[in-house]
């Protein structure tokens, strides 16, 4: 097995069953209360493909194309989001018509990608608040993705030049600080710094960053046995569906208002 990532569809499975898993959640099925997690295990592989393509480039020929990079960015998102804007444009003027303030008031942020920073400081309302259908509120993790594509070519390449064989290791480390600091900052009943924890790009980004270390590991180490990562794919797959059917966001004695409000997720 070659230590150059190529292209793995194994990745395009593990993110089509975190997508499954988010769709289900919001279906409101009481067996997989944990779907939500789909998100954070997108930000993982997101981080691991990224950061993969960035070593890579950076170990063939000592730098990176940073224009390119973020062309290619623009080119894979841009036009799937200019098209669903398009469909949302048309539901919310002819069917969904009670949610087209929201769609006036959300359109310009999408666009520019900071859906995440415009929900915690520009709408006056908890973000799982119940109200009309939020037709853009779940921009927000493609807002925090693409901050990230922006800002982590730039860290990613410093990494490598001052940490050089640690990089993998600091990422590691940054994404266990991450963690830790947003449980410590969370506090239940404070929807101003729920709202901030939540769709923060700092506090999202510990998903990316473990996603990043991976990538270095996989990089730096030698090839592993097919049979060895086989083995290890079935394990990360169980622990994968147990996290996704006994996770909740809050405990049973808020089943009702968790569901009235899992479509926010």
């Amino acid at each position: 097995m070659t230590t150059r990532l190529g292209y793995r569809p194994a990745l395009d499975g593990i993110r089509a069953l975190s997508v499954i898993a988010v769709v289900l959640y919001h279906a409101h099925l009481s067996w997989i209360p944990g779907g939500f997690l789909g998100v954070e295990v997108f930000f993982v592989v997101s981080g691991f493909l990224i950061t993969g393509i960035l070593v890579e480039e950076h170990s063939v020929g000592g730098r990176i194309d940073l224009p390119a990079f973020w062309r290619r960015r623009a080119r894979r998102l841009l036009p799937a989001l200019f098209a669903m804007l398009l469909v949302v444009l048309v539901l919310t003027a002819f069917v969904a018509t009670e949610s087209a303030p929201d769609f006036r008031r959300d359109a310009l942020p999408a666009v520019l990608y900071f859906s995440n920073w415009w929900q915690v400081f520009g709408v006056d309302q908890p973000y799982f608040s119940v109200g009309v259908l939020p037709v853009l509120r779940h921009l927000w993790s493609l807002a925090v993705e693409e901050q990230w594509y922006v800002v982590w070519p730039l860290a990613a390449l410093a990494s490598m030049r001052i940490a050089k064989r640690r990089s993998g290791w600091a990422w590691a480390a940054c994404a266990a600080v991450v963690m830790i600091l947003t449980a410590v900052l969370a506090r239940v009943g404070d929807e101003g710094r729920l709202n901030f924890l939540y769709l923060g790009t700092l506090t999202r980004s510990s998903g990316l960053l473990l996603g990043a270390a991976l990538a270095w590991w996989w990089h730096r180490r030698p090839a592993v046995e097919s049979r060895v990562l086989q083995w290890m794919g079935v394990l990360a797959a169980v622990g994968l569906g147990a996290l996704f059917a006994t996770q909740h966001v809050r405990s049973e004695e808020h089943t009702s208002e968790l569901q009235s409000r899992q479509y926010l997720v």
